[in-house]
């Protein structure tokens, strides 16, 4: 036999798959968005920094390296092997830049921009989850105090409609039987 006082506990976590699936893609898009940024700005980051040379920009001045190469017109008694000079240019590596620098205060600057936008978004979101809920606490709060209470009126946009529909049902519901009784 079963225990009347015994807590039940819920292992289903979509209760109102609509809402909740909604909630949960505007959230996925504000982060699929702002890993596709991040990409996208990394990338330019790469293409136009790394060619460009403004990181890794060429010497103006060319070193003289020798180069070892096999020597094919070698007669004997000569070496096998020559040395052949060649001029390179060697990356200048004097300022302060690298790569780990730029991807480090790009990653920091897009981290606090997506940190802004993310709570600009949160505070627009729950404002049109708390002004019903706000709403709600108060229409219900004037019927446990006996006070005369009016229909909830929530805006279109604002979440819980369902749920404040059956509440107003229920008010009304209220009203005509408190009508009734007078």
């Amino acid at each position: 036999m079963s225990n009347p006082h015994k807590k039940n506990f819920r292992f289903r976590y979509i209760i109102d798959k609509e809402f909740q699936f909604k909630f949960l893609a505007h959230y996925s898009l504000l982060f699929i968005s702002g890993v596709l940024v991040t990409l996208g700005f990394l990338y330019w980051l790469n293409q136009s920094k790394f060619d460009g040379g403004a990181v890794f920009r060429l010497r103006q001045d060319a070193q003289t390296v020798f180069w070892k190469v096999d020597n094919e017109d070698a007669k004997p008694g000569e070496e096998k092997t020559k040395f052949v000079p060649r001029d390179i240019y060697l990356p200048d590596y004097d300022h302060k830049l690298n790569m780990y620098t730029i991807q480090r205060d790009a990653v920091i600057t897009l981290s606090i921009l997506y940190l802004a936008l993310i709570t600009v978004f949160s505070i627009f979101k729950s404002h049109k989850m708390a002004g019903p809920v706000f709403s709600i606490k108060r229409s219900l709060t004037r019927m446990a105090n006996g006070e005369p209470i009016e229909k909830i009126r929530i805006r279109k946009g604002d979440e819980f409609q369902e749920l404040v529909q059956v509440l107003n049902e229920v008010i009304q519901k209220r009203v005509q039987e408190s009508e009734k009784k007078s």
